[in-house]
């Protein structure tokens, strides 16, 4: 109540976890993720500083007390400045730490006619815990199980395809 009336920008984290059980298909883990997610919506106003205070979870120097990867996705309109003379663009950059062991950070991109045109996005990771190709490998499985599901949204997730055609090979 106290920053009530204080302008800017306050990003409230909300800690989301998805039941995976009994392999649903993936049109099904997302009816799950939506459930979850709207339910937590209702309480978003709650500051996570508060929600961290009364779950009093065990502290580790380590990780996150709630979660170690974060999940940002970024579909509201870019914001557009415009000066006379000037042109000007929005840049993210990295602080050079990261907060989490991995943050997945989406953003939707759209044509000038409001039509999609793609996501586009970048993983930040705790050089402690991953290495940049462990990091590129991530990523690169992440597109693949996304397009598989893409192309087959009822199939069961423990079927989606993950690996790369290297490692398939390698495997067999």
């Amino acid at each position: 109540d106290a920053l009530g009336g204080i302008v800017g920008l306050f990003v409230n984290t909300l800690v989301l976890r998805t039941d995976t059980s009994g392999n649903p298909s993936f049109q099904e883990l997302l009816n799950r993720v939506r459930k979850v997610n709207l339910a937590a919506y209702e309480h978003q106003d709650l500051p996570f500083e508060r929600l961290v205070e009364v779950l009093n979870p065990r502290r580790s120097r380590a990780r996150h007390p709630l979660f170690q990867i974060m999940l940002a996705f970024q579909n509201t309109p870019e914001p557009e400045l415009e000066l006379s003379g000037l042109k000007s663009d929005i840049e993210i950059r990295s602080v050079g730490a990261a907060k989490f062991d991995l943050t997945i950070e989406l953003r939707e991109h759209r044509k000038a006619d409001g039509t999609p045109a793609g996501i586009g996005g970048f993983l930040e990771y705790s050089t402690d815990l991953f290495e940049r190709n462990t990091v590129q490998t991530l990523a690169e499985r992440l597109v693949r199980l996304l397009d598989s599901a893409a192309d087959d949204p009822d199939q069961p997730i423990g079927r989606l395809d993950i690996l790369l055609p290297a490692e398939r090979e390698n495997m067999l």
